[in-house]
């Protein structure tokens, strides 16, 4: 048997690991790549105003709204899913949205139970203390968490502080 040299030995091990890396990050289940093959993107929602609201048969506030620019991103069109956030927390583990839009701040009780966004927004909660807001992903989805985390991090947070006050504002 023919012995490698540590040069070889080198690109050898060089090509075996490159060999193995095909995309990463990667998801456990595959959610970013089902998302770019049917292209849709399984959205849960809970209203809380006004980062979520219900009207007619579609989601609108400020979640929805970067949500779908994400989606429009990845070539990808919206199913809305309303429910409590309970419900839909229930719905990611079993993999039945991708993601869940319910003004969570980064230190929600579901923590634990999910995949939460970096945060993309600092916004006064209901005592005016600022607070980290995030977006929730399946836990295991890797890939689909650094797609949603990569164009959350290319938002500017005074557009977005401005558009939540739009928002917040009672409609004429």
């Amino acid at each position: 048997m023919k012995r490698l040299t540590g040069r070889s030995a080198t690109i050898f091990a060089a090509v075996l690991l490159i060999a193995g890396c095909d995309r990463l990050p990667r998801d456990s289940a595959g959610a970013l790549k089902k998302i770019e093959s049917e292209r849709q993107v399984r959205v849960g929602v809970a209203e809380h105003e006004p980062w979520v609201r219900w009207e007619g048969d579609r989601a609108t506030g400020l979640e929805p709204e970067l949500i779908e620019q994400w989606a429009q991103t990845l070539g990808a069109r919206i199913v809305w899913r309303r429910d409590s956030v309970a419900e839909l927390v229930k719905a990611l583990h079993r993999r039945e949205i991708d993601v869940l839009a319910a003004g969570l701040e980064e230190t929600t009780p579901y923590a634990p139970e999910v995949a939460a966004s970096q945060p993309y927004l600092e916004a006064p909660d209901r005592e005016g203390k600022k607070t980290p807001r995030v977006i929730a992903a399946t836990q295991g989805e890797s890939a689909l968490l650094f797609s949603l985390d990569r164009f959350l991090g290319q938002q500017d947070e005074a557009k977005l502080s401005q558009r939540l006050h739009e928002l917040s504002q009672p409609a004429p």
